[in-house]
């Protein structure tokens, strides 16, 4: 590195310093509120994307919530009413309706009275393997000793993947976090670019490519049962629960926008359908897969009549966001204190003391 780069990024990350106190000042003067996404509340060992929270740790910002009486349904953000310059109001939401949401997340979420949304994959519902992003973590990261080379035929188009070190010797040990931290070794680069190139197939395809690097890996095609999605009867017996309203989520999770209009479509208002005929009402909220979504999607939302869609872009909700482009916050796996720190410290949530 130059002495001028290195002087011109001293004071690049100066600036920073400064401008962060600045940047929270304005931000808590802004009426905001908070949507709160979920994924699964268990602990795995390996979870590249962050999707767990520990039940106690759940539990744990439940309760803080409850004591904050800060919780909201989703449908309060309809409108600006539930925005205010403390950003004392925050929704919960869970994708996917992995098993766990019910059987653990749930007794939790009545236990502090909390209201949460639980979008659906509606085609996913009773598999008896998991999601495909799971599979292949269970595949490329917690297997044995694998094959330095691997190739497969995805979308039509013959491909070879290497592991380029010593990591196929082992699985990855230690916890890697894909969604800020760069591939630590082959292994991670293989899930990566596997990854990358399965996301955007059909859902048919999708989980064909993923049995084949099951096979390859030499693990069997259906994995814990504790990943897999919930079941009809499960979803079904939500539908008149006080505390708990159904959203879709497409009816096999794809990328949307790695699609065509007329895909998008059968996508959403076929879960639209199917959901509305399980829950025995109509379904008023939407959560894109993998947050992705562009124009076909958003016009195909509000043909539905479907009021409010969420992404998965991290940022508080203000009054200039469009309700069909909701963002929410991830929550990661922290206890009470850690979770309301990142609440009030990074997004300026919660921001009275308690």
């Amino acid at each position: 590195m130059t002495p001028r780069r290195f002087s011109a990024l001293r004071n690049n990350r100066a600036l920073r310093r400064i401008a962060r106190p600045i940047r929270r000042q304005v931000r808590a003067l802004r009426p905001r509120a908070g949507i709160l996404m979920y994924h699964r509340v268990a602990s795995e060992a390996v979870d590249p994307w962050n999707l767990c929270v520990s039940p106690e740790h759940f539990d744990a910002q439940m309760a803080l919530l409850a004591r904050r009486g800060a919780a909201v349904d989703l449908a309060a953000f309809a409108n600006d009413e539930v925005l205010d310059r403390t950003g004392s109001r925050l929704a919960v939401t869970f994708d996917d309706a992995y098993r766990d949401n019910l059987e653990v997340a749930l007794p939790i979420l009545e236990r502090h009275g909390i209201p949460a949304t639980f979008f659906v994959v509606s085609d996913a519902l009773g598999r008896s393997r998991e999601f495909w992003w799971d599979a292949l973590g269970r595949a490329v990261l917690e297997s044995g000793t694998l094959p330095t080379t691997l190739e497969i035929v995805l979308a039509g188009r013959e491909r070879r993947f290497a592991i380029a070190d010593d990591s196929a010797a082992a699985p990855t040990s230690t916890r890697w976090h894909a969604d800020w931290e760069e591939p630590r070794n082959g292994r991670e680069q293989l899930y990566m670019d596997l990854w990358h190139a399965i996301v955007a197939l059909p859902p048919v395809d999708q989980d064909a490519a993923v049995a084949e690097v099951l096979l390859w890996a030499g693990m069997p095609l259906a994995g814990p049962e504790r990943r897999r999605p919930a079941t009809r009867e499960q979803v079904a017996a939500l539908a008149g629960h006080p505390l708990v309203r159904i959203g879709n989520h497409t009816r096999h999770h794809p990328s949307l926008p790695d699609h065509d209009a007329a895909r998008q479509r059968d996508e959403i208002a076929g879960c639209q359908q199917a959901l509305t005929e399980l829950a025995g009402s109509p379904v008023d909220r939407m959560s894109y897969p993998f947050g992705r979504h562009d124009a076909a999607s958003r016009a195909i939302v509000a043909e539905l009549g479907i009021p409010i869609a969420c992404t998965s872009h991290p940022a508080v909700v203000t009054a200039r966001q469009l309700r069909h482009e909701l963002p929410r916050l991830q929550v990661l796996d922290r206890d009470a204190d850690g979770f309301a720190r990142w609440l009030r410290d990074d997004h300026a949530l919660l921001a009275r003391a308690a």
